[in-house]
């Protein structure tokens, strides 16, 4: 049970910095949706699938590989060394990274599609680049058991991309037309309204530079050295997780970086389909914020745990896992008519993808949770061949669907690709390292929840009575859990 509150408080923290950042990043989609039109949202959605492609393919696996040795070390001394090896590597494949595409940068903008606006790649460059480099910073906290001081630069790093864009996007363009406002002369010299969406990227890119910053009090043990010894213990550790971490971005992007090529539509509606369906897909990523926070405390929790303890504790975090994401699956929803108008209404009509989104995020989150018998093994090439399955199922259906049915076969691929990969991850640890996770309960919780939302979808409520309908159905699910659970909850 110790391990548990442990857990949970550790959650409890990184969760706070997950909701608050998420939430405030979330808030400025309604801000995006209403200044720029669904083709120039598009763009941003395709960009920002890419930059997710580029960062797992940079950190290669050695966030995880870092953690894995570094929980195993026998001193302080020892940890410091893989550290810096690790940080060291990350650095030097980062700056090469930086040089090969500045110096192909026409070349490759021209390839991407964006040969009017080279610049784009070069701010998304530095941004992929700050990124990967604040990684193992940021895994060395998490190994330390560092949440508050993670969360802190997180949210300071948050604070300064929501500041900067409604600074730029918001207040500028009023400024520059009214001579009375304040700054107006400034801004004048400088505001291009034009750039448009390229002062997304502006912000974003400062506040990369200023997480990277703030990390640097946690990068001196740099000074310990790259150790070749160390490298060539992490690395075949790591690399099967980079093809694991390419194929799981394939599931997760695939659908966002080729839609406008699969389509079959003209590339400006194109643009607007891709731009209606990323803004939904924002909506459903609201089931994601409680999965990132557990991920950023199980995984260096789960690697500290003692081998009798990790049985018992990985079968209570699955049902627990399942119990709470169920119950922010089926609030969101009851209450789905009232979470899209943070959207704008022009991209509205998209929202019946997000109930396929928010199951397949369901079974991601138990993906995650079933992947920590290759990595507690290190046999992480059969989680390189869970994901690539994931890709391959991801791929044909996205093929086979979007120039049926556009965005919706892109959601029903992604769902299709979890179930594919839960099914495939539990078969074979069962097989390789069998965990007897209480199925019965877990069911009963995923089942209870909708069933319950099945009734209010079919009462179809209007008005008001809709919402009490649907507080009804979150009610009773809460009551249920507290019931069922009471001791646990009242320990934890």
């Amino acid at each position: 049970m110790s391990a548990l509150r442990k857990l949970a408080g550790q959650t409890a923290i990184y969760g706070v910095s997950s909701i608050i950042g998420r939430v405030m990043t979330f808030l400025l989609t309604p801000l995006y949706t209403r200044v720029f039109a669904q083709g120039e949202y598009g763009v941003v959605t395709e960009l920002y699938a890419l930059v997710a492609f580029l960062i797992v393919f940079l950190t290669y696996g050695m966030e995880t590989a870092f953690f894995r040795f570094g929980s195993k070390a026998k001193s302080e001394e020892e940890r410091n060394r893989i550290f810096s090896t690790s940080f060291i590597a990350i650095l030097v494949t980062s700056c090469l990274f930086i040089v090969v595409i500045l110096l192909n940068l026409n070349g490759i903008s021209n390839t991407l599609g964006y040969s009017d606006h080279p610049e784009y790649i070069a701010y998304f460059t530095w941004i992929v680049a700050l990124d990967t480099m604040a990684t193992i910073p940021f895994a060395r906290l998490r190994l330390r058991n560092k949440p508050i001081v993670f969360a802190g630069v997180n949210l300071i790093s948050i604070g300064v991309n929501i500041g900067l864009n409604l600074f730029l996007i918001l207040y500028c363009p009023k400024a520059l037309v009214d001579p009375d406002a304040f700054g107006h002369s400034f801004i004048s010299s400088w505001y291009n309204p034009a750039f448009g969406i390229g002062y997304i990227f502006v912000a974003n890119l400062v506040s990369s530079a200023v997480k990277f910053l703030l990390l640097t009090p946690w990068m001196r043990g740099i000074v310990h050295g790259f150790h070749m010894r160390i490298i060539r213990q992490l690395l075949p550790y790591a690399l099967p997780l980079l093809l694991l971490g390419l194929a799981g971005i394939v599931n997760e992007t695939f659908d966002r970086l080729f839609f406008t090529k699969l389509s079959g539509l003209p590339d400006d509606l194109a643009d607007e389909q891709l731009g209606i369906y990323g803004a939904c897909y924002k909506v459903a990523m609201l089931l994601s914020i409680g999965i990132q926070a557990y991920r950023f405390a199980a995984e260096p929790f789960i690697f500290s745990l003692t081998n009798k303890d990790r049985d018992k504790t990985q079968s209570d975090i699955m049902k627990y896992y399942f119990i709470i994401a169920s119950f922010i699956t089926l609030t969101l929803l009851c209450f789905l008519d009232v979470a899209v108008r943070l959207i704008g209404e022009d991209f509205r009509e998209g929202m019946d993808v997000i109930p396929i989104l928010l199951v397949a995020y369901l079974c991601f989150g138990a993906v995650f949770n079933l992947s920590f018998w290759y990595k507690l093994n290190d046999k992480t090439v059969y989680g390189m061949l869970i994901a690539i399955v994931g890709a391959v199922v991801t791929v044909v259906m996205n093929i086979i669907l979007v120039p049926k049915i556009g965005y919706y076969g892109s959601a029903w691929a992604t769902l299709g690709a979890y179930v594919a990969m839960l099914a495939l991850s539990y078969y074979l640890g069962n097989k390789k390292y069998p965990v007897k996770y209480n199925l019965k309960e877990i069911g009963f919780y995923v089942f209870f929840a909708a069933g319950l939302y099945s009734i209010h979808y079919i009462l179809n409520f209007d008005g008001f009575i809709k919402y009490i309908s649907g507080a009804a159905a979150v009610i009773i699910y809460a009551a249920v859990v507290f019931n069922k659970e009471k001791k646990i909850l009242k320990a934890l």
